[in-house]
């Protein structure tokens, strides 16, 4: 594969604005300047890649990535009234047409996933696709055995036919417990906790399926590996 091309592939831009970060002397492969986007690389052997000044992960497309999602950002390529949450990815993720698995609230924190891969994303954001997804909740008052027990019973929500239902449901302290969901309703954990007679202050996502947020810090993002796929029951490609 060309220079150039690879750096279109990593989401650098078009042709001719990769090949002008190579003839202004602005890529580095393995720590030596390249100067000829003609020449022949490997993706696969490139250890370190560095483009005007910053290092950057060498991408086997399609990829996959989590988020630590801040509250104030919009999961939303055109957001309406607060930053979108694409805006905490590198720019080059533009280029490579990435998007998210799903949505959470401006308010909600967390675990959110993105990928190049169209397949995936529709797979996991599909209600077909019954994929526990478990959230620490902070209430306005104090978290009570029966509040618990209505969650895991199910409660009846406005416009549902039936009961919806927690599949965890476990205490941390006075204000805040765990609690999983497999259906991805809108506001749904806020709002069975409104007709189980309390009020979500906080609402912070920790994992989807076997997947954990795990110590990855606020507003950071990483690749996922191909063990981190299989636990989302999802094969690594290729």
């Amino acid at each position: 594969m060309e220079l150039y091309r690879f750096l279109q592939q990593q989401g650098f831009g078009g042709r001719k604005a990769c090949r002008e970060l190579v003839d202004y002397g602005l890529v580095e492969l393995d720590g030596v300047p390249a100067s000829d986007w003609r020449m022949a690389v490997e993706p696969a052997a490139i250890r370190t890649l560095r483009v005007d000044g910053e290092s950057w992960p060498v991408l086997a497309l399609p990829c996959y990535l989590m988020l630590h999602k801040p509250a104030g950002y919009e999961t939303s390529h055109q957001p309406q009234h607060h930053l979108s949450v694409y805006r905490l990815l590198p720019w080059q993720f533009a280029n490579l047409g990435i998007s998210a698995v799903g949505r959470l609230d401006v308010d909600t924190t967390g675990l959110l996933l993105f990928s190049t891969d169209g397949q995936f994303v529709h797979s996991l954001s599909s209600p077909r696709k019954v994929i526990p997804k478990c959230y620490q909740v902070t209430t306005r008052h104090a978290v009570t055995p029966q509040l618990l027990q209505q969650l895991r019973d199910g409660v009846l929500l406005h416009d549902e036919t039936a009961p919806l239902a927690a599949t965890l449901v476990e205490q941390l302290d006075e204000h805040r417990f765990n609690m999983s969901i497999t259906q991805g309703k809108y506001h749904q954990v806020k709002r069975m906790v409104a007709a189980a007679g309390n009020r979500v202050e906080q609402l912070h996502r920790i994992a989807m399926g076997e997947l954990p947020l795990g110590e990855l810090a606020e507003g950071q993002w990483r690749l996922l590996t191909a063990a981190e796929l299989a636990l989302l029951g999802y094969p690594a490609p290729g």
